[in-house]
C-alpha cells in the first residue's frame, strides 16, 4: 500500500536559486513551521549521501538521505520510519524566468501505521499544499537573491 502525493507551484526565482535553497534540507526550519529541527549528519556539501536527522511536530525523529542530486533539475530524499517517504522534486524553468517546482512523494506505511494510513494520507494531502506555499513564499521573499525577470 503506497500513496502518491504530488503538488506543483511556480516560484519567481531561477531554477538554480530554488535548487540551492530547497535541496538543502537544513534550511527547512526557515520555511516549514512543522519542522522543529533538522540536523545535518554528514560533513560534506549537500549531495548524494547527505543525511539529516529531522524532528517535526508530529512523529518520531527520522533520518533522511539524499539519493539523487542533479543540479539544477532534480533531487530525491528518502527516509524510513513508521511511514517511509521517497520525495522527488523536479524543477523546470518557466517562460517568465521563474521555476515550476513539482514535488512527488511516495508514502508507504509500515506496521501499525497501515491502520491509520487512509486518514493520514488525507491530512498530508492538505499539509503538503501548505508546504509548497511556504517554500514559494520563503524563496520569493529572500533578499540575498535577485527575483526572476
Amino acid at each position: 500500500m503506497t500513496a502518491v502525493i504530488e503538488n506543483t507551484v511556480e516560484i519567481a526565482r531561477s531554477p538554480e536559486d530554488v535548487f540551492d535553497y530547497l535541496s538543502d534540507q537544513g534550511r527547512e526550519v526557515e520555511w516549514n513551521p512543522d519542522c522543529l529541527r533538522m540536523d545535518k549528519l554528514t560533513d560534506r556539501p549537500v549531495g548524494v549521501g547527505t543525511r539529516f536527522r529531522a524532528k517535526r511536530k508530529q512523529g518520531p525523529e527520522l533520518v533522511t538521505e539524499c539519493t539523487r542530486y542533479e543540479r539544477p533539475r532534480t533531487w530525491t530524499y528518502e527516509n524510513g520510519g513508521p511511514i517511509s517517504v521517497v520525495l522527488t522534486v523536479t524543477l523546470e524553468p518557466t517562460e517568465a524566468g521563474g521555476t515550476r517546482l513539482t514535488s512527488r512523494g511516495e508514502w508507504t506505511p509500515h506496521g501499525w501505521m497501515r491502520l491509520a494510513f487512509p486518514v493520514f494520507v488525507r491530512v498530508m494531502r492538505g499539509a503538503e499544499k501548505g508546504v509548497m506555499v511556504n517554500s514559494r513564499r520563503a524563496l520569493e521573499e529572500r533578499r540575498d537573491q535577485k527575483p526572476a525577470a
